[in-house]
């Protein structure tokens, strides 16, 4: 198994070369912690990259955390379905869901999307990616969580946004 972990300042141009480097030997998982609640050490908008064997990269080092995370990659690497997990670090317990809720029963909770990525559409996606983080103008990652909607770059005045009323989704600026 070989792990690595990026430094997070300049995690996103290292995570995305790295995904767009595997993804020429097959499909990759990207995970991206999406809400957190309590006290927990992962942070929203951390990644990780798992592919392989068990083969990972990216900014989330909460070991409980990526270690629920990289076994239930698997699940999706074979689906090809995304999921949205919410894990209870301390009592090291996890749910899948498809649709959020609104559970307060635990107060630490890492909310996590996990997105199956391959084939020509992922290439041009993470390319895309690449070319907007070394662009001087910003963009945005658009990650709909919405099983069947695969994530995309738009610039960052793009009425694009428009096209999200009512759908849950993780925006990162680039």
């Amino acid at each position: 198994m070989t792990q690595m972990t990026v430094n997070p300042k300049t995690s996103s141009l290292e995570l995305f070369s790295c995904l767009l480097n595997q993804l020429s030997q097959g499909p990759v998982v990207l995970a991206i912690v999406t809400a957190t609640q309590g006290h927990v050490d992962s942070q929203v908008g951390d990644k990780l990259l798992i592919w392989g064997d068990a083969q990972s990269a990216g900014s989330l080092t909460e070991n409980t955390v990526k270690a629920t995370v990289t076994t239930q990659a698997f699940s999706v690497l074979k689906t090809g379905i995304s999921q949205r997990m919410v894990i209870d670090p301390g009592n090291n317990m996890f749910a899948v869901s498809s649709i959020p809720t609104e559970d307060k029963s635990t107060t630490d909770q890492v909310h996590v999307w996990l997105t199956r990525w391959q084939g020509e559409g992922a290439i041009a996606t993470a390319q895309a990616m690449l070319y907007a983080l070394e662009a001087p103008h910003t963009s945005r990652l658009i990650v709909p969580l919405v099983t069947g909607q695969f994530p995309y770059i738009i610039d960052r005045n793009s009425p694009s946004l428009r096209n999200l009323q009512g759908q849950d989704a993780y925006i990162e600026e680039l």
